[in-house]
């Protein structure tokens, strides 16, 4: 239970980087605070080195997890696509302007064979959240990368 209370900590402080919600839809917002929530638990036990390694692919793998909660709140493809860079600006702390930069760059990754299964490995994860299975959303992403 300890646990759950540092993880959640540690999502919370991952969150703090946030400028300010998109005017143009609070679901944005709630979708991206939600993923920062999982990321945090998510990479708590990988270690910094393997984190650095596969940062692009673990920000795909998060592409995917935002599109299906996006999804399940009724966003478009297009807004769950902002939802997830303002999640993305929110994990790094980046401006948004060098963050969609940066975005650019993942959105062209995550058309490969490559990134398309690690996206699908993120909406499974989220399936597994909206199930109620943290534990095993939370492992998904170690499992996804091979750490």
């Amino acid at each position: 239970m300890n646990e759950q209370s540092e993880l959640s900590d540690l999502a919370s402080a991952l969150l703090r980087g946030l400028q300010g919600p998109p005017k143009r839809n609070k679901d944005y917002a709630r979708v991206a605070e939600y993923a920062a929530t999982i990321f945090g638990m998510s990479v708590h036990d990988i270690s910094p080195k393997s984190f650095h390694e596969n940062v692009n692919d673990i920000m795909i793998f998060f592409k995917g997890f935002v599109k299906y909660c996006g999804s399940a709140v009724g966003l478009t493809d297009d807004e769950c696509a902002d939802a997830f860079e303002v999640f993305f600006v929110e994990i790094t702390g980046l401006p948004h302007q060098d963050g969609a930069m940066t975005f650019s760059v993942l959105d062209r990754m995550a058309k490969t064979p490559e990134g398309i299964a690690l996206i699908e490995a993120g909406q499974l994860a989220a399936y597994d959240c909206q199930e109620g299975n943290i534990t095993k959303a939370t492992a998904a992403l170690g499992k996804a990368l091979g750490i």
